[in-house]
């Protein structure tokens, strides 16, 4: 396969080896394994491009040991730094030592050093024990690479700092020549700055004796402007003017060029010569408003105002409070919602510098008095809860906080003491120290330290006063409002329509604030937006992100369409009110449907764990780890390495824990390593929820964990120096010994997670539709004209009980199906009403209590009998269907099984009743236009249990 220019590279991926088949690819176990949180779908799609790209056994065909250079194009929060981890545990595996991780601001260095190589660091990315072929890994923050060390070794700097590494030698530090000479895997973070001679247009590379060492105060645009010289000349193709692949040695040997560079950015400039540059490397897109769309960031509110600077303060001071009360209120814990406060200058002789605005706000504070709120009074109720736009609705969430005050008898003397306590000046932060004298912010060790572990429980800072400094490389989950605390623009677009530099740092400040904050309601996602489809829920204000600004027209104007042409915002976005409509209402007051509760599954607790019979755990001892010195497998010197890749004949011992009573105090260690973790399955207040026992020496009794066996595989000629099994054992090292035990926790862990089963559902029983129906729902959504056109239709049919429509494609074809049959239903059944579930209506999975919104509930009523019918139906995209193009053994297969259980049991010939009335449940196949072509189970269905052939 050729690269084309006009295509990217994950497009090229596609097209060559198939969609399906990349979606097949699975992530090694010694990268998930070995990193301490799940990948999301993004992430997970973005290694499996990245491996299809990589791996020899996928068909994609690339210049033979040409070194590796791909574009991750992921939104900032979306985790780039997690799916750098993930590169680094691949590229270990295959071989490579030496790391370079590279950014333009120091305290973005210091950050992903804590995520990479603090295991105390709470966002550090791996777990505790890195374990490749089972061997235990170390990662090494290094300033120069050793030789001989089998460890990750990264090299943690700036772009400043590795140019000059680069063009000066001395002691202990990294140079050019050594450089060249080892295999370098690069990791480049906001990518978007090693661009300079691409921006330029230059199609020549800058001559290596006009680059020099950059002084401590060299400008941004000094530091960038022979980088993609150095890294990608240099460094990346080893200063080769021939060929990328091969550079020969003083000496005439050949180095054969394994080097990478793997650049991550959440912004590819707009630029067509960057662009053009990118597309045969970016390997994934998945941007800022990929990333709001699927549902994992905060909604972005703008909230405009003739507020005076001051009020504005206020206004978000109040919304802090009222997130803070609606947190406490559901118990939702250790909640620190903090504000952003952007200044116009750091230069102290100019008005609006935020050192001026630091004062003036802590002050502020310290002088709050109930007068300062009357501002509250001359707010226009009306006007503001009229507002649609949802890009508009955070200026009516003040009504929220004044009738939250009202309703539940507080005073303005309980906000201002929380204010004051909060917002005191220790904790507030300033991102341009106190001795600094320059126009260019610069904060010292501590603040970086303080700014970037904002979530963390025992950080105490509530407030930020910043310009520029906080604009890239930073991030937050509980920033939920900036407030721009000067008017007007302050630097204008061009007559182009291009906006200024100001409105465009603005956008990206919003994209640092909208990351979700993970907070637990009922069984929804905790990282992911609850309450799209019902707005007015009080806890939807903690899902919303707030920019406070004056109202100044040229100003919003240009701000919002920054926003809009990123897609952050959109014009057809409004707020839709679903409701019943008033004929079904009246005409139906005594309707019953049936549904059922998620229950404490009484049966819980396991007395045994005969369900894991299987359970067999293998680990191959380490070749060197053989405590018999004499033992000589053969006078080759890679014995080790024929060993471990299976060369040479091995042979198992096995054993079961509780014949191993000698190694007792060393699986005990095992299991206090594993309970030490978060959430621990093996902490003993976890155990006791999933096995009947008393203390922990019940769970190596024969019926729990006595009977698991682990497998030792050890090298067949270790069998002639011992006889039995037991004296076998003896040439283990303790310390493979643990090593084994800690990977056998590991799978045992994962195995009982698989079959732990806290829920059930109950039976199912008759509530009022008006009762859950009857209050109409808002909901956040975009207007399309396939939608419009439906809904317009949908609102003058009988059998829809709704006044409102809005749905996904699948949903669409749906309503396009059922129109075409609605004939033959109207010949058997005297009622029929549809009911759109916009989030109400939730039933209960009867096996694991897994919670189920169907989307459409079809009510029935047979002519000439007092026979009701409900309906669950549940259209599906394709992208849910498994190998044959069906669902039963998709990731929705469960769904599809749970539906077919309530027929059988609540089906034809055995009803339920309710007010005199019998009433029968039917839960259809899940439905799919294009799977109805290739096998119309749900054609089928609705002839096979409600009588209508079609």
């Amino acid at each position: 396969m050729s690269l084309f220019p006009e295509k990217y590279l994950f497009d090229q991926l596609t097209e060559d080896i198939g969609k399906n088949n990349i979606k097949k690819i699975l992530i090694p176990p010694y990268i998930t394994d070995n990193l301490k949180y799940s990948l999301f779908d993004w992430q997970k799609k973005a290694l499996q491009y990245f491996l299809a790209h990589q791996e020899d056994e996928h068909e994609f065909e690339k210049p033979a040991n040409q070194p590796t250079h791909l574009l991750f194009n992921m939104a900032t929060g979306a985790g780039k730094t997690l799916v750098m981890a993930a590169a680094i545990l691949y590229y270990y595996k295959k071989g490579h030592r030496n790391f370079i991780f590279f950014v333009n601001q120091n305290n973005i260095v210091g950050k992903t050093e804590e995520n990479l190589c603090n295991p105390s660091h709470n966002k550090y990315l791996f777990k505790q024990n890195i374990v490749i072929d089972d061997q235990t890994v170390s990662i090494k923050k290094v300033n120069t690479f050793a030789d001989d060390s089998d460890d990750i070794q990264i090299k943690f700097t700036s772009i400043h700092s590795l140019h000059n590494d680069v063009y000066k030698v001395k002691e202990d530090n990294v140079f050019l020549e050594d450089l060249q000479k080892k295999d370098i895997i690069m990791l480049g973070d906001e990518a978007h700055h090693l661009n300079a001679d691409t921006k330029k247009n230059k199609n020549i590379q800058l001559d290596i004796e006009a680059t020099k060492e950059l002084s401590e105060g060299a400008s941004q645009d000094d530091i960038e402007k022979s980088w993609e010289h150095t890294v990608i000349h240099l460094i990346l193709n080893k200063g080769s003017n021939v060929s990328p692949v091969l550079r020969r040695g003083a000496g005439g040997e050949v180095f054969l060029n394994k080097n990478a560079l793997l650049e991550f950015t959440a912004t590819v400039p707009e630029i067509k010569e960057v662009k053009a540059k990118y597309l045969s490397k970016t390997i994934i897109r998945f941007d800022l408003k990929d990333f709001l769309k699927a549902g994992y960031t905060k909604e972005i509110n703008l909230v405009s105002s003739s507020f005076d600077k001051k009020k504005r303060i206020l206004q978000a001071l109040l919304f802090n409070w009222y997130r803070h009360k609606i947190a406490l209120k559901n118990s939702i814990v250790n909640f620190k919602p903090v504000i952003l406060f952007r200044s116009k200058t750091v230069d102290i002789v100019e008005q609006n510098n935020s050192k001026e605005d630091f004062a003036f706000f802590n002050d502020l504070i310290e002088n709050l008095n109930i007068s300062d709120f009357d501002f509250l009074k001359e707010i226009d109720e009306q006007k503001l809860m009229d507002v649609v736009e949802t890009y508009q609705k955070g200026q009516s969430r003040i009504i929220d906080v004044k009738r939250y005050i009202d309703t539940h008898g507080l005073s303005l003397k309980d906000v201002i003491e929380y204010l004051q306590y909060n917002f005191a000046e220790r904790n507030c932060i300033i991102t341009n120290s106190k001795t600094n004298k320059t126009k260019k912010e610069k904060t010292d060790e501590e603040t970086d330290r303080l700014l970037n572990s904002l979530e963390d429980k025992d950080n105490h800072i509530r407030a930020i006063f910043t310009v520029q400094r906080l604009t890239e490389g930073w991030d937050v989950q509980n920033l939920y409002d900036i407030v721009r605390l000067y008017e007007g623009q302050n630097s204008g677009g061009s007559n182009k329509g291009k906006s200024g530099n100001a409105t465009t740092s603005e956008v990206q400040l919003i994209g640092r604030g909208v990351r979700y904050c993970p907070f637990k309601f009922e069984d929804k996602a905790i990282n992911k937006r609850k309450f799209d489809a019902n707005l007015d829920h009080e806890l939807r204000v903690l899902e919303e992100f707030y920019f406070h600004s004056d109202n100044d027209e040229r100003y919003l104007s240009e701000l919002k369409k920054e926003l809009k042409d990123k897609e952050l915002l959109t014009d057809n976005k409004i707020i839709k009110i679903f409701g019943l409509k008033d004929d079904f209402r009246k005409a139906n007051e005594k309707l019953q449907l049936f549904g059922n509760s998620r229950l404490d599954n009484p049966n819980r607790k396991k007395t045994d764990l005969s369900d894991l019979k299987a359970f067999k755990f293998s680990y191959k001892v380490d070749f060197l780890d053989i405590n018999e010195t004499n033992i000589k497998l053969g006078e080759d010197e890679n014995d080790k390495t024929r060993y471990d890749s299976g060369l040479i004949d091995s042979g198992t011992i096995e054993f079961s824990l509780k014949e191993l009573k000698d190694d007792k105090h060393i699986i005990q260690k095992a299991l206090n390593i594993h309970a030490r973790k978060d959430n621990s399955l093996f902490r003993f207040s976890n155990l006791k929820e999933e096995l009947s026992i008393s203390s922990m020496n019940h769970i190596f009794k024969e019926n729990f964990f006595g009977n698991m066996k682990i497998e030792y595989i050890i090298p067949k000629e270790i069998f002639a120096k011992a006889e039995t099994k037991e004296t076998r054992l003896d040439l283990i090292s303790n310390e493979q010994k643990l090593k084994g035990f800690i990977r056998f926790f590991d799978k045992l862990g994962n195995d009982l997670k698989g079959f732990s089963n806290p829920y059930i559902g109950s039976e199912f029983s008759s509530n009022n539709v008006i009762a859950l129906f009857g209050e109409p729902k808002l909901k956040s959504i975009i207007e399309d004209a396939k939608n419009t056109e439906l809904e317009k239709e949908l609102k003058g049919k009988d059998w829809y009980a709704l006044n409102a429509f809005h749905g996904t494609s699948e949903e669409q074809n749906l309503i396009n199906f059922l129109k075409t049959i609605m004939g033959n239903f109207e010949s058997l059944y005297d009622k029929i009403h549809l009911l759109r579930n916009e989030e109400i209506y939730k039933i209960y999975d009867f096996k694991t209590g897994k919670g189920f919104q169907p989307d459409f509930i079809l009510v029935l009523k047979k002519k000439e009998e007092n026979t009701f019918y409900q309906v669950f139906i549940e259209p599906k995209g394709g992208q849910f269907a498994d190998e044959d193009g069906l669902f039963e053994k998709g990731k929705e297969g469960w769904k599809e099984e749970f539906l077919q259980e309530i027929t059988d049991k609540y089906g034809d010939g055995k009803t339920l009743k309710a007010e005199n009335k019998e009433y029968r449940l039917i839960g259809l196949p899940l439905y799919n236009q294009d799977n109805e072509k290739i096998k119309p189970v749900f054609k089928e269905s609705i002839y096979e249990h409600l009588s209508i052939k079609i």
